[in-house]
């Protein structure tokens, strides 16, 4: 069941993604995580925000592949999900019911799975680094492990909240 009134934390925003049945690793759960969090068009980007924060409740920096978040790690390692045997290989799943989320988050993520669930973890990578204008090695060292706000205000990108 789905709570306008609920609070929730990045823990739960994981627990809802592996709740899909989607993740086959860790850098394909981070990116969706983001792209959940943030959209880019152009030279403009959106951080959707819920309650007066961010939607992930998660800090993104410039890393290898791509944005990362130390809150998606760090909450992915207290969930501890199970690994499952596929066909695919080791599947990270949620074992329980997916947590209780205000509808417009879980809208977002339902939105951002569907949209990308089925996506390879390197196409994720490639997608968001293009999107990012990222996808030029030099660049990213440049920017390596600096916070994603500071890119895009380095980058002349316009970066508004958009409260859902």
């Amino acid at each position: 069941m789905l709570h306008a009134d609920v609070e929730y934390g990045t823990a739960d925003v994981v627990a809802y993604l592996l709740s899909r049945r989607l993740m086959r690793s860790v850098k394909k759960l981070v990116l969706l995580v983001f792209l959940a969090q943030y959209g880019v068009e152009g030279n403009a980007a959106y951080e959707y925000w819920h309650g007066g924060r961010p939607l992930a409740r998660a800090d993104f920096y410039i890393w290898t592949h791509g944005p990362a978040s130390n809150e998606v790690y760090d909450a992915l390692e207290a969930l501890n999900p199970d690994l499952v045997e596929t066909e695919w290989g080791l599947e990270m799943t949620w074992p329980g019911p997916p947590p209780q989320l205000p509808q417009p988050v879980a809208a977002r993520l339902a939105e951002a799975a569907s949209r990308y669930g089925g996506w390879k973890p390197w196409e994720l990578e490639r997608h968001v680094k293009k999107l990012l204008g990222l996808d030029i090695p030099e660049k990213l060292g440049d920017y390596m492990g600096l916070p994603l706000r500071v890119y895009l205000s380095n980058e002349d990108y316009t970066l508004a909240v958009r409260e859902i």
